[in-house]
C-alpha cells in the first residue's frame, strides 16, 4: 500500500458521495423508496450515515490494535434502529449526519498507517473480515446500490 493508493481510496468515498449528493439535489427527500419497509430517500442517507459511522469505529479500533463489531445486534434489526433513531430528525439534521459521517469514515481511513492496510480487520457487520481497502470498497458500493435505487425511483 502507498499513499497514492490510500489517497485513492479516500477519493473514492469522496466521490461515491458526490455522485449521490447530485443525484438527490433537488429532489423530494420524503419519497419513499422500499415499499415493503417504507424507507423514503432520507432514510436511506441516514442508514449510509450509520454505517460510515460503524466502518470508522471498526477502522478506529484496528488501528488501535482492537476490534469492534455491532453488539448484539443482527444486520437488519441495526438498520430499523437506526431509521427509527432518526424518524424526528429534520431533513437538514440528516443531510448534516450524511455528510459529517462520510467525512470521519474519510478520516478514519487517513489515520490508518500505510503497513496496516493489507491487515485482518474485523468489519462492523461482524461477520467479515479483510483488508482496509476491501472495507472502503464495500462501502462504496453500498453508495452505489442505494443511488441506483434512488435514481430508478425518482425517474419513474
Amino acid at each position: 500500500m502507498t499513499t497514492d493508493d490510500k489517497q485513492q481510496l479516500i477519493d473514492l468515498l469522496t466521490d461515491t458521495h458526490s455522485a449521490s449528493r447530485m443525484v438527490i439535489e433537488g429532489i423530494d427527500l420524503e419519497t419513499r423508496i422500499y415499499s415493503e419497509s417504507g424507507w423514503r430517500i432520507r432514510d436511506i442517507l441516514g442508514h449510509i450515515a450509520g454505517w460510515d459511522r460503524q466502518a470508522a469505529k471498526s477502522l478506529r479500533a484496528f488501528r488501535d490494535g482492537e476490534e469492534y463489531a455491532i453488539s448484539d445486534l443482527e444486520e437488519n434489526a441495526y438498520n430499523e434502529a437506526m431509521v427509527q433513531e432518526q424518524q424526528n430528525w429534520t431533513t437538514e439534521q440528516v443531510i448534516t449526519e450524511w455528510n459529517e459521517a462520510r467525512e470521519d469514515f474519510k478520516l478514519a481511513v487517513e489515520e490508518i498507517e500505510l503497513d496496516k492496510f493489507p491487515g485482518d480487520l474485523l468489519y462492523p457487520w461482524g461477520d467479515e473480515r479483510g483488508s482496509v481497502a476491501q472495507l472502503v470498497e464495500y462501502m462504496a458500493e453500498h453508495d452505489v446500490e442505494h443511488r441506483d435505487e434512488i435514481s430508478v425511483t425518482i425517474k419513474a
